[in-house]
């Protein structure tokens, strides 16, 4: 079985059919102006459908007061419908082009890129980019997973087959972000701060070792001018857990003072370590001072340690790659991996 159509229940059919076909994209299927339904009353049959879906909508003028009274609430204030698509920057461009009202910046979850956005009616959709080998990812869609809400997991994007490539395959468990996902992710990062320091010139301070690469990456991102220093600390030696001592292994070479700080980190867990640079830097006069961090432990961050730019959320699990290490192993892979021996 599959399903043929769902009914939408709405104001009038002509500025429906112009909403779905013209702003939306969808293709309109059927109009029939004079179709019997149960009670014999004639009723016009109009449905839609997105290219190349199976799946279409039945647009239904309500003509009852119950019926109008669920006109654009269909499913109480929730979202109720969703739009995938294979390329998501694109239909996103064109529907806010052509009107669309979107209640959010687009935003990536474990299940792929999305965006919340309204009819005209007030129905809430989604529109939904689904991530490689996301339960939603049902037609072979080549989307990409980026950030992730507080509440969301990484899943894993794939598994390291045996061979002898370098790691060693019983060290690393499983790929949680790709070298695709990192990159696509980290350019929406530096298109954000780019946006929010326009006609500034941040000084970008990278807390090395494990933020080298991110920070490479994501600078490259930002269109405009910025400064980089870096710092070093240290807080967990060569083991996988921090040892709760935070010292300074190299200090900046310039003065923060008067300047809009973004503090670089590869990963946030239990915050000490940034928590305690935040502390160090704000004594010094900032104009402004922000974090950006590539990581985030979701079941570790705590609420008093802001992060204002978040690349991933990732499950409480020691991981390793793209500057994370292991006694100064694994820092120069190109993905993001779950160490096995943790």
């Amino acid at each position: 079985m599959e399903l043929g159509l769902f009914s939408l229940v709405v104001d009038d059919y002509d500025e429906a059919i112009r909403f779905y076909v013209e702003a939306v994209g969808f293709d309109l299927v059927e109009d029939e102006p004079a179709i019997s339904s149960h009670d014999g009353t004639p009723k016009r049959w109009v449905v839609v459908r997105p290219p190349g879906a199976k799946t279409g909508i039945l647009l239904a003028k309500a003509s009852s007061a119950a019926q109008r009274k669920v006109v654009g609430n269909q499913v109480g204030d929730r979202v109720g419908y969703f739009l995938h698509t294979d390329d998501f920057d694109t239909d996103h461009k064109r529907m806010v082009a052509a009107g669309v009202r979107f209640l959010e910046d687009p935003r990536h979850e474990t299940y792929g890129k999305v965006a919340v956005w309204e009819d005209l009616y007030g129905n809430r959709w989604d529109l939904v980019q689904p991530a490689l080998d996301s339960p939603l990812d049902v037609n072979g869609s080549t989307g990409t997973a980026a950030d992730f809400v507080p509440t969301a997991e990484v899943q894993p994007s794939s598994t390291v087959e045996p061979g002898g490539a370098f790691p060693p395959t019983e060290d690393v468990a499983d790929i949680l972000i790709t070298t695709e996902q990192l990159q696509a992710r980290i350019a929406e990062l530096g298109a954000t701060i780019t946006a929010d320091y326009a006609g500034r010139n941040p000084l970008l301070i990278a807390v090395l070792k494990g933020s080298m690469l991110f920070m490479a990456d994501l600078m490259r991102a930002i269109d405009g001018p910025l400064e980089i220093d870096f710092l070093a600390v240290s807080s967990y030696g060569a083991a996988t857990k921090s040892s709760g001592v935070v010292r300074i292994v190299k200090d900046l070479d310039q003065d923060v003072k008067g300047r809009d700080v973004i503090v670089v980190e590869d990963i946030v867990d239990t915050g000490l370590t940034l928590r305690y640079l935040l502390d160090r830097l704000s004594s010094q006069g900032p104009a402004s001072l922000k974090t950006c961090s590539l990581l985030v432990r979701e079941a570790d961050q705590p609420s008093d340690v802001p992060v204002d730019y978040v690349g991933f959320q990732l499950p409480p699990e020691y991981v390793i790659g793209y500057g994370l290490d292991v006694d100064q192993q694994y820092r120069h892979l190109p993905y993001v991996a779950r160490y096995a021996k943790a």
